[in-house]
């Protein structure tokens, strides 16, 4: 099942399993389609270690609801993050976002101490505070 926590908006955290259904895919589309439409400035940190792959079938799906959502979220959406354990996935990110520029800001990480330094720091650009909470991995989060 994919997960999305959002218990420390206005950090969005994603949990991707190794496998899901389309039913699921679908749903997790319609659930981060309510951030941008919150009209509140958000980050999201999508924690990939481990998970599978959508399917083509997925990924047009993404593609479009990215498409049709893409001014709210430049308005809302301040950064995205993917934490992947593959040094080659992480690579693959980047080359993609090199010739596909994203709407809002995209990085893949190591760790999700490394996401949320990044979240932290842009999220602090454009609402003028830090993160209030780092969620589940507050207790990655240095305190001086």
């Amino acid at each position: 099942m994919i997960r999305v926590d959002e218990s420390s908006f206005p950090l969005v955290v994603v949990s991707l399993p190794a496998t899901w259904s389309d039913a699921e895919w679908d749903a997790y589309l319609a659930r981060m389609r309510s951030f941008p439409a919150r009209r509140e400035r958000y980050v999201t940190l999508t924690d990939a270690r481990g998970a599978g792959t959508p399917s083509a079938a997925q990924r047009k799906r993404a593609a479009d609801v990215m498409a049709e959502d893409a001014a709210l979220s430049k308005r809302f959406n301040v950064a995205n993050a993917l934490v992947f354990e593959s040094a080659i996935l992480r690579g693959m990110v980047t080359a993609i976002t090199w010739l596909t520029p994203p709407p809002v800001p995209m990085q893949s990480f190591a760790t999700p101490r490394q996401a949320c330094e990044w979240l932290d720091g842009l999220f602090a650009q454009a609402a003028g505070h830090a993160l209030p909470s780092w969620g589940k991995f507050a207790a990655d989060r240095s305190t001086g």
